[in-house]
């Protein structure tokens, strides 16, 4: 196949935008076209990302006013049947085997995906935070989103479940424990060098920041079930602390999260206020 004349990381990120924020163009009868062409429809604000994806397809993709395109190629006649074998998109189940990379994770959440997330403010001030990634895919029916879900989850290590929404067929994957929403964002963390724009969400440690900053007198806490500190290690945070390490340099050396760190040395100190 043509695609296969494309590098992995190539074919990774064409696929999953088809997929995704992408069309490949129809040839309609009598028209002059021989093959068809893709294109993608972008607002300015994510201008950025588009160029990123156009430098990775230097030979495939530009950019004309607000949109990613290409040319009329054979490359996209030959990838038009697996994609809309009806005339109407589907998840191109005999491709995914060349779709193994992570980048084809990173653009199916950049481009049809978000990190969500819930709040809960207690009467202590304390805001506890629920974060889940959704890939919003409720235009494929729940059978084939079963089929693909089981596909990401076993090549990728992630753990996508089906959720109900009210649009589409009626269905779209979440993660649903904090711990497999962190884990995906870990994976995803290499690429912000990249794409810093979207560290937003890419990096949770930059989105609790973000969300501390709208909640500025609110005590943030991440509902994860805690590792709790040993006394050693309160001793020794306590240590670190005192000799002038930032919160950050004290978790790097801990192989605790920034926050954790946070929250640990304001427990301690209120414990050292009350103390007689």
């Amino acid at each position: 196949m043509l695609i296969d004349e494309l590098t992995t990381e190539q074919q990774a990120i064409l696929l999953a935008s088809i997929l995704a924020d992408g069309e490949i163009t129809k040839c309609y009868p009598g028209s002059r076209r021989k093959n068809n062409s893709y294109r993608e429809h972008f607002g300015e604000n994510q201008r950025f990302y588009r160029e990123w994806k156009q430098q990775a397809l230097p030979e495939l993709l530009y950019i004309r006013t607000k949109n990613l395109v290409s040319k009329s190629l054979p490359l996209f006649t030959e990838l038009f049947p697996h994609y809309y074998p009806l005339d109407k998109k589907t998840i191109p189940f005999d491709l995914l085997t060349r779709c193994t990379h992570p980048l084809f994770l990173l653009v199916l959440y950049l481009d049809d995906g978000s990190l969500m997330i819930s709040k809960r403010l207690n009467q202590k001030n304390q805001l506890y935070v629920t974060p889940s990634i959704a890939l919003y895919l409720q235009s494929f029916p729940k059978d084939v989103l079963v089929t693909f879900s089981e596909w990401l989850n076993e090549t990728f290590d992630v753990k996508f479940r089906l959720s109900g929404i009210p649009s589409g067929h009626g269905h779209f994957l979440k993660t649903t424990k904090v711990e497999d929403t962190l884990s995906f964002l870990k994976k995803m963390k290499c690429y912000i060098a990249e794409l810093p724009d979207f560290a937003y969400k890419l990096d949770w440690e930059t989105r609790l920041e973000a969300i501390q900053s709208d909640f500025p007198h609110s005590t943030l806490i991440t509902s994860l079930p805690a590792r709790p500190y040993t006394e050693q290690e309160c001793n020794f945070l306590t240590r670190l602390k005192q000799q002038g390490l930032t919160d950050q340099e004290i978790a790097t050396t801990l192989g605790r999260s920034y926050w954790s760190v946070v929250y640990k040395l304001r427990q301690l100190k209120k414990a050292m206020d009350r103390s007689p």
